[in-house]
């Protein structure tokens, strides 16, 4: 992992090349469901984190990058990224210090790249809209969710149930 330092206002999240057409296609303006590239970026993530290491593509050539300051903006958005990289870096103890933010977004922008090739696939083998498409996704990433919950033995769920109703 890189350990360079950047101000803040200088870090930026780097597009994939190869699915600029993709995102495009999932904004708002184009018929998609995604107001903006960073909510389809962090859609994408959290669709290859879900998949573990097979929703992880390194990116070779990209695009236009997003100011990091656009992902601060969105409510949970730097919390989910900053979680993203604790996971995939356990035991890791400086991964949330300054000195590791470029780190915490390559990591973020491989499952991105990751969940946007898995979207792609999706897309070229479906004549599904792509809207129907993503709640597929989401509807299959909540039933294994619920296939991994069950897996846990019994005096540890009843320690994480009942959930919060945050209604």
């Amino acid at each position: 992992m890189t350990t360079e330092i950047a101000p803040p206002g200088e870090l930026r999240v780097r597009r994939p090349k190869d699915k600029e057409l993709l995102i495009q296609q999932l904004l708002v303006e184009n018929d998609g469901i995604f107001s903006s590239m960073a909510e389809v970026l962090l859609f994408a993530a959290a669709l290859g984190w879900s998949r573990g290491n097979d929703g992880k593509v390194p990116l070779d050539k990209y695009g236009e990058p997003i100011r990091f300051d656009v992902f601060k903006k969105m409510p949970t958005a730097d919390a989910f990224i900053e979680a993203l990289a604790v996971m995939v870096s356990p035991g890791d103890t400086e991964i949330l210090s300054d000195s590791r933010a470029l780190d915490r977004i390559r990591i973020f922008e491989e499952y991105a790249n990751g969940g946007l090739a898995i979207l792609q696939g999706e897309l070229n083998t479906s004549r599904s809209p792509v809207a129907e498409i993503l709640i597929d996704l989401v509807r299959d990433a909540c039933v294994a969710d619920r296939d991994r919950t069950s897996k846990v033995p019994s005096d540890i769920r009843k320690m994480i149930r009942p959930r919060p109703d945050w209604s």
